[in-house]
């Protein structure tokens, strides 16, 4: 019996240890040059990393750009109009500087872009990023009644609310904002209802016609080109597949000469 208890509560600790890994679980891209570049990729999003959303609007010399196979490659696996969004999981930077974002969607093939033809609009995160000296570390729950009317924001200020239907559920948050209006903002990463990282205004939750904030989403004019690195990986792919060959029949010798003499004597 004892055993069954604590068989049981072991299940039940690694099923939770299991959730919080999960939660916390970014999953990697199949492509080649990531797979060869992973160390020299950084995740949207991450905190190391400028780009702090992952939806990107394309803004290309002429009205579009080119999806490449590589940034070291020439090959163009796609052509991507201006105004179309893409999904971006990861950056990375060549020698010479260029910034180049894995895109995932395009025609279901991957491909990367330089991030100088893509643009993102300004929304949470980019707040986050703008205003982080003004955000301070503070936990607390927002009471909320059943029958209350709350708006969440992308950001404080955003404009364009939605409604969050509590049904009672207290909303905890882990960081604070003031406002040019002294107002104290809220921010909500995780809320029960499978919904995350919103805002609510706790001075008055239930207004629907705030302030909006002026922010700066003006599209940049794009360069006519950028000074590429070539140099496709299929190239390392197959000098480390040769040398892998040669260390296999380099080994095979040595153990041919080492044991087959032995059996000759």
């Amino acid at each position: 019996m004892k055993k069954g208890v604590g068989l049981f509560l072991l299940l039940i600790c690694f099923g939770i240890q299991v959730m919080e890994v999960s939660a916390d679980v970014i999953f990697e891209p199949q492509d080649i040059f990531y797979k060869h570049h992973a160390n020299e990729c950084e995740y949207v999003n991450h905190f190391l990393c400028e780009y702090v959303n992952h939806f990107f609007i394309v803004n290309g010399y002429e009205g579009k750009t080119e999806l490449y196979k590589s940034p070291l490659s020439d090959k163009v696996k796609a052509v991507m109009k201006n105004n179309e969004e893409y999904y971006i999981s990861y950056v990375y930077t060549d020698i010479k500087g260029n910034e180049w974002g894995l895109v995932e969607d395009v025609e279901d093939t991957e491909g990367w872009v330089p991030m100088v033809y893509m643009f993102s609009h300004y929304g949470r995160d980019s707040f986050l990023e703008e205003y982080k000296s003004q955000i301070k570390k503070e936990e607390g729950i927002v009471a909320v009644d059943s029958n209350e009317k709350m708006y969440y924001w992308a950001y404080p200020g955003s404009g364009d609310p939605y409604n969050v239907k509590t049904e009672g559920h207290p909303l905890n948050y882990d960081r604070v904002f003031i406002d040019e209006e002294g107002l104290k903002w809220a921010y909500v990463n995780y809320y029960y209802m499978g919904w995350h990282s919103f805002w609510i205004c706790v001075d008055d939750p239930s207004n629907l016609n705030l302030p909006v904030r002026e922010v700066d989403d003006e599209m940049p004019e794009p360069p006519e080109s950028i000074d590429r690195v070539y140099g496709d990986v299929t190239v390392f792919v197959w000098f480390a597949a040769g040398l892998a060959a040669v260390l296999v029949i380099v080994t095979g010798c040595l153990i041919w000469g080492i044991y087959g003499k032995r059996g000759k004597v």
